[in-house]
């Protein structure tokens, strides 16, 4: 996985479209990420009928794409339904309790998960990525109360991405202990708040 390939396809797509979503599809998608197989197989048709019943292809037409989206559009929006707990004056506190409750709340489906962004990082499938990453970029600043338009939308959304894709593969590949994410998570944060005050003092802006 290429972390630089990664931010560049979620600066690419900074507006995605929303997904689709039915209480129908998102019960069966947990069932399926609860299913130790699909943390241990390569997601298939074949696999999601074994582990979520004969029919549950039908509810994802648009094959594994659509399953791996709608997993990460799950992420998106039962971090959204908890932003009222991300209580902080500073906007990057908020930042950082949204990408960390995220990741913890998808914890016991950390293998799955692997297995989704494996599905979308096949190269017919680099739209579907770009749509996945923006989305779940611009989720954490709307659960973080950002409310910024024009430039600094933009300038925002690109410094979160490379923040965001580091965590998530971090947590995918060592992420076992939630003290080291969080250690990565603040790191990084770290350095994109030295990178905008150095910009604000070069540019005569009060940080």
């Amino acid at each position: 996985m290429n972390p630089s390939a990664l931010v560049a396809r979620a600066a690419s797509c900074l507006h995605p479209p929303a997904m689709q979503h039915s209480p129908q599809g998102d019960a069966l998608l947990r069932h399926f990420l609860a299913d130790s197989r699909a943390g241990t197989h390569a997601w298939t048709p074949d696999l999601l009928r074994q582990c979520a019943g004969p029919d549950s292809d039908l509810l994802f037409p648009g094959g594994m794409a659509e399953l791996a989206s709608a997993c990460f559009d799950l992420m998106d929006r039962d971090m959204l339904g908890h932003a009222h707990t991300f209580r902080s004056r500073k906007i990057s506190r908020r930042v950082r309790a949204a990408i960390l409750f995220r990741l913890e709340r998808a914890a016991p489906y950390r293998a799955a998960i692997k297995q989704a962004l494996a599905v979308l990082l096949v190269p017919t499938h680099a739209r579907s990525l770009a749509h996945v990453l923006g989305r779940s970029v611009n989720a954490i600043w709307e659960a973080a109360g950002d409310s910024s338009t024009g430039f600094t939308y933009m300038t925002k959304r690109l410094s979160l991405s490379g923040v965001y894709v580091a965590t998530l593969l971090f947590w995918l590949t060592r992420g076992g202990n939630p003290a080291s994410v969080e250690e990565f998570l603040d790191r990084r944060l770290a350095e994109i708040g030295r990178i905008t005050r150095l910009r604000n003092r070069l540019t005569g802006r009060i940080a």
